[in-house]
């Protein structure tokens, strides 16, 4: 990233965004295609680490289809009745509490 406006510079360096980018920019280049291949495999465990660390704690999310209220309208749209698929609790369980739950199971 190239700025050769100088207030923009300085507005960029201030923030931090310019040091960021250069950092970046210069780290990937110096790194060959093993090692940029195993930086996003780290990566890609620290962040699903997290997500079911997340889940773990946060077992339950929304119900896609009635959007956590938990009832869905019948099909002449008069009357309410419990969501099909969460059964009127307007919960589901994370797919990632799910695998949490298969593995302390089996």
């Amino acid at each position: 990233m190239i700025v050769t406006d100088p207030v923009h510079a300085v507005l960029l360096a201030s923030s931090g965004l310019m040091l960021a980018a250069t950092t970046a920019a210069d780290a990937t280049e110096a790194l060959s295609r093993p090692e940029q291949v195993a930086v996003l495999a780290v990566a890609a465990l620290i962040v699903g680490g997290l997500y079911l660390l997340a889940c773990a704690v946060w077992p339950y999310a929304n119900c896609g289809r009635c959007d956590g209220a938990g009832k869905s309208r019948s099909p002449s749209g008069k009357k309410f009745r419990n969501c099909p698929r969460c059964k009127g609790t307007g919960r589901r369980k994370r797919i990632g509490r799910r695998l949490l739950d298969h593995r302390d199971n089996h």
